[in-house]
């Protein structure tokens, strides 16, 4: 099995979300990250699923999610062509810490630090899955982690391929 990334565009309307979960729920597929977000196009949103399956399961995704009336497109984005990143809150607690030496870690892992309290600092990370993960790992190490927000994974296939273009699609429409 290996991780694939399923990347897809629905319709912008009410209960798209709850058929897709309703779907995957169905089929026991397990998610390890679900991502929904709007488009260029407000009329369209984008849906990112992160799974872990071998091909057949891969492919069954995709076929049971392309006979969803409110799919536009479905591919899955190939590890080695696609740009994938996530974001990371992490709230650390600032107690008993050397504090140049923290920033010197967040600064290692390209961290922003987004408040300073008086008590904890919390910072932002992004990248891929595996970066945050090692990066959540170290602060977890080294300092006490008091909470973590993950957004899960955005994706978009590198080079002039779109999923999607709504303009394309309108045109045809005329």
């Amino acid at each position: 099995m290996q991780q694939r990334v399923i990347s897809f565009i629905v319709s912008n309307q009410p209960g798209v979300l709850s058929r897709i979960s309703g779907l995957i729920s169905r089929r026991g597929f397990n998610i390890e990250s679900l991502t929904v977000g709007v488009t260029s196009n407000p009329e369209l949103s984008r849906i990112t699923i992160v799974m872990f399956a071998d091909d057949a399961v891969a492919e069954q995704v995709i076929k049971q999610f392309d006979k969803l009336l409110d799919v536009k497109a479905i591919k899955e984005i190939p590890a080695d062509n696609g740009i994938c990143r996530e974001i990371a809150l992490v709230k650390i607690s600032t107690a008993g810490v050397d504090k140049k030496k923290m920033m010197a870690d967040i600064e290692s892992r390209a961290g922003i630090v987004l408040d300073i309290a008086e008590r904890c600092v919390t910072l932002q990370i992004s990248g891929t899955i595996t970066f945050i993960n090692e990066s959540v790992e170290m602060f977890k190490e080294r300092y006490d982690v008091l909470e973590i927000a993950r957004t899960g994974m955005v994706a978009l296939e590198m080079g002039d391929t779109q999923l999607y273009n709504s303009r394309a699609a309108a045109m045809q429409k005329m």
